[in-house]
Protein backbone atom coordinates (compact mmCIF):
# COMPACT_ATOMS: atom_id res chain seq x y z
CA UNK A 1 0.00 0.00 0.00
CA UNK A 2 1.39 3.42 -0.73
CA UNK A 3 1.88 6.49 1.01
CA UNK A 4 -1.07 8.75 0.62
CA UNK A 5 0.07 11.73 -1.08
CA UNK A 6 -2.48 14.13 0.29
CA UNK A 7 0.01 14.50 3.49
CA UNK A 8 2.12 16.41 1.39
CA UNK A 9 1.85 19.98 2.93
CA UNK A 10 1.26 18.53 6.32
CA UNK A 11 2.75 20.40 8.92
CA UNK A 12 4.30 20.09 12.46
CA UNK A 13 3.80 22.92 15.27
CA UNK A 14 5.87 26.10 15.14
CA UNK A 15 8.58 25.38 17.66
CA UNK A 16 10.83 28.01 19.37
CA UNK A 17 14.54 27.85 20.88
CA UNK A 18 17.28 29.52 21.70
CA UNK A 19 20.48 28.57 20.62
CA UNK A 20 22.86 28.56 23.67
CA UNK A 21 26.44 28.49 24.36
CA UNK A 22 26.68 25.98 26.77
CA UNK A 23 24.58 23.38 24.38
CA UNK A 24 27.24 24.18 21.91
CA UNK A 25 29.70 23.01 23.63
CA UNK A 26 28.26 19.81 24.77
CA UNK A 27 27.47 18.65 21.74
CA UNK A 28 31.02 19.68 20.23
CA UNK A 29 32.24 17.32 23.25
CA UNK A 30 29.84 15.04 22.29
CA UNK A 31 31.04 14.76 18.21
CA UNK A 32 35.06 14.95 19.99
CA UNK A 33 35.15 18.23 17.47
CA UNK A 34 37.65 20.63 19.83
CA UNK A 35 37.73 23.40 17.22
CA UNK A 36 38.47 26.69 18.60
CA UNK A 37 35.17 27.55 16.08
CA UNK A 38 32.55 26.21 18.94
CA UNK A 39 34.95 26.31 22.09
CA UNK A 40 37.07 29.83 22.29
CA UNK A 41 34.98 32.35 23.87
CA UNK A 42 37.60 34.91 22.83
CA UNK A 43 37.74 34.47 19.20
CA UNK A 44 36.86 38.08 17.43
CA UNK A 45 33.91 36.13 15.24
CA UNK A 46 32.48 34.66 18.28
CA UNK A 47 31.49 30.76 18.75
CA UNK A 48 29.82 29.03 15.93
CA UNK A 49 27.48 26.13 16.66
CA UNK A 50 28.73 23.01 15.03
CA UNK A 51 27.17 22.32 11.07
CA UNK A 52 24.92 19.14 12.28
CA UNK A 53 24.01 21.22 15.73
CA UNK A 54 20.49 22.01 14.48
CA UNK A 55 19.83 18.45 14.10
CA UNK A 56 18.69 18.83 18.46
CA UNK A 57 16.02 21.01 17.60
CA UNK A 58 13.93 18.08 15.48
CA UNK A 59 15.30 15.03 17.86
CA UNK A 60 11.90 13.21 18.40
CA UNK A 61 9.82 15.30 16.08
CA UNK A 62 10.11 13.70 13.23
CA UNK A 63 9.06 10.05 14.28
CA UNK A 64 6.03 11.93 15.71
CA UNK A 65 5.36 14.08 12.73
CA UNK A 66 5.57 10.43 10.66
CA UNK A 67 3.62 9.07 13.74
CA UNK A 68 0.56 11.98 12.92
CA UNK A 69 0.42 11.24 9.29
CA UNK A 70 -0.70 7.64 9.78
CA UNK A 71 3.10 6.11 9.14
CA UNK A 72 4.59 3.57 11.52
CA UNK A 73 8.26 5.66 11.52
CA UNK A 74 10.29 2.08 12.20
CA UNK A 75 9.33 0.96 8.63
CA UNK A 76 11.42 3.87 7.01
CA UNK A 77 15.32 4.29 6.76
CA UNK A 78 17.56 7.29 5.84
CA UNK A 79 18.16 7.90 2.33
CA UNK A 80 19.64 11.14 1.87
CA UNK A 81 19.96 14.64 4.11
CA UNK A 82 20.95 17.70 2.49
CA UNK A 83 21.89 21.19 4.49
CA UNK A 84 21.52 24.25 3.17
CA UNK A 85 23.79 26.80 5.15
CA UNK A 86 22.69 30.67 4.81
CA UNK A 87 25.04 31.62 7.86
CA UNK A 88 26.30 29.79 11.26
CA UNK A 89 24.66 29.30 14.30
CA UNK A 90 25.26 31.53 16.98
CA UNK A 91 24.88 31.86 20.96
CA UNK A 92 21.86 34.22 21.59
CA UNK A 93 19.81 33.10 18.12
CA UNK A 94 16.14 32.66 18.37
CA UNK A 95 15.24 30.44 15.98
CA UNK A 96 11.39 29.03 14.62
CA UNK A 97 10.90 26.36 12.86
CA UNK A 98 8.08 23.72 11.77
CA UNK A 99 9.24 20.08 10.00
CA UNK A 100 6.91 19.52 6.75
CA UNK A 101 6.08 17.11 4.50
CA UNK A 102 7.26 17.93 0.76
CA UNK A 103 7.25 14.94 -1.56
CA UNK A 104 6.12 11.54 -1.41
CA UNK A 105 6.50 9.66 -4.37
CA UNK A 106 6.79 5.49 -5.16
CA UNK A 107 10.21 3.95 -6.42
CA UNK A 108 10.74 0.66 -7.93
CA UNK A 109 13.92 -0.99 -6.54
CA UNK A 110 15.49 -4.03 -9.14
CA UNK A 111 15.67 -5.83 -6.23
CA UNK A 112 13.94 -4.79 -3.60
CA UNK A 113 10.41 -3.83 -5.28
CA UNK A 114 8.33 -1.05 -4.92
CA UNK A 115 9.37 1.61 -2.42
CA UNK A 116 7.63 4.55 -0.67
CA UNK A 117 9.68 8.08 -0.82
CA UNK A 118 9.11 10.32 1.85
CA UNK A 119 10.50 13.41 2.09
CA UNK A 120 10.29 16.23 5.18
CA UNK A 121 12.24 19.49 4.86
CA UNK A 122 12.67 22.51 7.87
CA UNK A 123 13.44 25.73 7.86
CA UNK A 124 15.23 27.55 10.30
CA UNK A 125 14.38 30.74 10.34
CA UNK A 126 15.55 33.81 12.70
CA UNK A 127 13.91 36.64 14.45
CA UNK A 128 13.54 38.62 11.59
CA UNK A 129 12.02 35.67 9.18
CA UNK A 130 15.41 35.07 7.58
CA UNK A 131 16.41 31.52 6.64
CA UNK A 132 19.29 30.16 8.21
CA UNK A 133 19.92 26.62 7.79
CA UNK A 134 17.36 24.44 5.43
CA UNK A 135 17.09 20.71 5.95
CA UNK A 136 15.71 18.26 3.47
CA UNK A 137 15.86 14.51 4.65
CA UNK A 138 14.84 11.84 2.31
CA UNK A 139 13.15 8.32 3.90
CA UNK A 140 12.46 5.19 2.15
CA UNK A 141 10.25 2.62 3.28
CA UNK A 142 9.79 -0.66 1.53
CA UNK A 143 6.43 -2.56 1.08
Amino acid sequence: MSIDKSIIGRRSPEFNCTVELGKIKEFAASIDDRSDLFWDEDRVEGIVAPPTFSHIFRSGKMELMLSDCGLDATKFLHGEHEIIYNRPLRPGDRIRYFLEVVDVHEKHGRRSGPMDVLTMQTVLRDDSGTPVQTIRQTFVAKR
